[in-house]
């Protein structure tokens, strides 16, 4: 069954969310996902089909350990031993930062262009609010600054406040991480013109 997200503002018509389908909608209209608008570009379509579906499996599966540490709801003893290492890595993460987690797994809307996402996560760093993108694969690939920078925007439409940074979060299996701040100029052009070119293919 679709999820329904509660928007803020004079939202005309609720954003909703199919898990099964990895789809949005509203009132009835399909909206294109971020990570659907930007997949042609991420390079993922050279990699065998089986391995991607296999580390798309364990990226989620890392997103759902994670989003259940944050809201204090994960079961160390019950969670699977491939898992545990990029969760202690996240842990990790916010202790040496000492960020705090406000907002995770944020679906976002923007009706102004036409998209809708699931912005990992904002916290609480230093004396503002930050973006972070998660990643469990062997880089960070290359549509992240786009992908995050669409996130961004979206979130200031909905809220009318702007996050100051963002970051990509790389959890590894040796329980590390590495973090990349993304301010590459170009990453909302770029994303504007894949969401400009996806609509021209599909109409």
């Amino acid at each position: 069954m679709p999820v329904r997200v509660t928007l803020g503002g004079d939202a005309p018509a609720p954003l909703e969310f199919d898990p099964d389908a990895h789809r949005y909608s509203a009132g009835g209209v399909a909206v294109p996902g971020v990570t659907t608008i930007l997949e042609p570009y991420s390079g993922l379509q050279w990699v065998d089909p089986s391995v991607l579906a296999a580390a798309a499996e364990l990226g989620s599966h890392v997103h759902k350990a994670c989003e259940l540490h944050d809201e204090e709801r994960l079961d160390w003893a019950s969670l699977d031993p491939v898992l545990e290492p990029y969760v202690r890595g996240w842990t990790t993460f916010l202790e040496d930062t000492g960020a705090v987690v406000i907002h995770s797994e944020r679906k976002v809307f923007s009706r102004r262009h036409g998209y809708a996402g699931t912005l990992d996560r904002i916290v609480a760093w230093g004396r503002t609010n930050r973006q972070v993108d998660i990643k469990t694969g062997t880089a960070m690939p290359k549509t992240v600054g786009p992908q995050t920078a669409a996130y961004s925007e979206a979130w200031h439409e909905e809220t009318g406040k702007r996050l100051r940074d963002r970051y990509c979060v790389r959890l590894k299996p040796d329980g590390t991480y590495t973090i990349k701040k993304l301010e590459d100029p170009r990453d909302w052009q770029v994303f504007k013109a894949a969401l400009t070119l996806h609509r021209w293919q599909h109409g």
